[in-house]
């Protein structure tokens, strides 16, 4: 873990305000490292006015800590307080060395066009690996950048890939076994390991995903063989890896490959069921660290494309599980806008101290101004305490109106008893409230029917980001929405088995 005391600053030329006040806030405590890293950079010639160092110290590109300092007289100086080993990236020009640091390296590196092969010279503590560590990079360049993987993988039909993946692993290994490692620290060794191990996997598994995806029209993703899965499991996740890139990228394709699998291999049609259910996958097969960092990751890169309902929900997730508080904060500075916008109405309203106190409570339906049959506003607390199931609907839609003879028969698979603990849910977006009416008569439909008028402009479509229907949501007892994209009334027992497992 990397902090910054105040005295250190004095070794720092020059940092951005901006990093400086997040790392001030966010870090928990201000303490004095014991074992600084230092980076010397030697300009032989062609000096530029400044490098930058980015340090690892969130996983997440955005929030690196970035320190720039000026080259005086050829020479760029960076001294970084650490407690424990990172990984870093220096850059100059257009040029970027790769590191992998721990807490007392003293790291020289000349750079000049004769002085090696690459243009570089490693000396002090930690240099032979990390002189390593680029050679590695450079032998093995078409393995770690993404545009050139992409390529390969939409050029090679699967099983020639697999095999093509199995031959890189295995020259990198002989690469790396070649090399006098008497030097290398156990923490290097692992990471170099963690690198070529994450590589292959990721490589492997975001197969089926790129090519799907680059083939617009197609619907569905192909799985991959069985066979080819042998090597995955909990095993391959390891909190101490999140200083490494690769398995970053071997985490996230790892819960879009199987959240896919859970959607049988069906492509989402709509971006924030895609988001809930990649959130689903990541509560179910990580935990620890990683859980926490790959969900904060994504509602920080996604949160300016969802719908202010999931932002809401995955943030709550996130603080739900995270102990110290540092993702949650990171991602609320982020999606702080998406975090706090209230839910649309259709009539402007006074807060009542009542109404503030509803808008801190986990019903999903505060905040919203729905009309009911009778022409009276929905109260929200009348559905509290109660299983929800939620119909989306409108009188033109023709596989909406298909399914209420389902849901009809839904509604009669319980008893009255049942039916006490039970809310079903039908909320129209018909923007001409005689259509939603006359429609209800016609079907003769039995439950809470509410109105949300719009069409796709409806408050309760932008709220819940909803751009299909029908559109089916289930909620629990406690308010909470279990499933954002629940199963159809005309999956029968499916639905059913759904209902009855939350009346339990």
């Amino acid at each position: 873990m990397l902090f910054l005391h105040f005295n250190s600053l004095k070794s720092f030329h020059a940092i951005t305000m901006n990093k400086l006040l997040l790392l001030f806030v966010l870090l928990p405590s201000i303490l004095i490292s014991q074992n600084p890293v230092k980076i010397n950079l030697l300009f032989e010639s062609e000096a530029p006015d400044s490098c930058q160092l980015y340090v690892n110290y969130y996983a997440i590109e955005e929030y690196n800590t970035t320190i720039s300092s000026k080259v005086f007289e050829g020479e760029c100086k960076f001294s970084i307080p650490s407690e424990n080993k990172t990984s870093a990236s220096l850059h100059y020009k257009k040029k970027q060395i790769n590191l992998y640091l721990e807490p007392g390296d003293a790291i020289t590196i000349k750079i000049g066009k004769d002085t090696s092969q690459h243009g570089f010279v490693f000396s002090g503590q930690g240099a032979q690996q990390n002189a390593f560590l680029t050679s590695f990079y450079s032998e093995f360049k078409s393995n770690f950048d993404k545009e050139l993987v992409k390529q390969k993988m939409v050029s090679t039909p699967i099983d020639a890939y697999e095999m093509y993946l199995f031959r890189e692993r295995r020259k990198q290994l002989e690469f790396y076994n070649k090399q006098d490692q008497s030097s290398f620290s156990n923490g290097f060794k692992n990471f170099l390991e963690q690198t070529i191990r994450y590589c292959y996997f990721s490589s492997l598994i975001s197969y089926p995903i790129v090519n799907a995806n680059q083939a617009n029209t197609i619907l569905r993703v192909n799985a991959l063989p069985e066979v080819m899965l042998d090597g995955l499991s909990s095993k391959l996740f390891d909190d101490g890896a999140l200083i490494n890139s690769q398995y970053c990228d071997f985490i996230t394709n790892y819960i879009v490959y199987f959240t896919s699998k859970a959607n049988d291999f069906n492509k989402f049609t709509d971006y924030n069921i895609s988001i809930e259910k990649k959130v689903t996958t990541a509560k179910k097969e990580l935990n620890g660290k990683t859980q926490v960092w790959y969900i904060a990751n994504f509602l920080n890169s996604e949160c300016d494309k969802l719908s202010s309902f999931t932002v809401k929900h995955v943030y709550a997730e996130l603080k739900n599980i995270e102990h110290d508080g540092t993702y949650s904060q990171l991602t609320k500075n982020k999606c702080e806008a998406r975090i706090k916008a209230k839910a649309v109405t259709s009539i402007e309203k006074t807060k009542t101290q009542k109404d503030v106190k509803n808008e801190n409570t986990k019903n999903p339906f505060d905040g919203l101004t729905l009309k009911d049959i009778n022409g009276k506003t929905f109260n929200p607390k009348s559905i509290e305490d109660k299983v929800v199931f939620v119909d989306f609907w409108a009188s033109w839609c023709g596989p909406c109106r298909q399914e209420f003879p389902a849901s009809k028969a839904l509604h009669e698979r319980f008893t009255e008893k049942q039916l006490k603990n039970i809310v079903f849910l039908y909320i129209s977006i018909d923007g001409n409230e005689g259509s939603w009416r006359n429609a209800v008569n016609q079907i003769g439909m039995k439950g809470l029917l509410l109105h949300s008028p719009g069409d796709w402009s409806s408050p309760i479509v932008n709220y819940f980001g909803i751009n299909s229907i029908p559109r089916y949501m289930l909620i629990d007892k406690t308010g909470k929405i279990i499933d954002t994209n629940a199963p159809r009334p005309s999956s029968g027992d499916v639905i059913y088995n759904a209902i009855m497992k939350l009346l339990n």
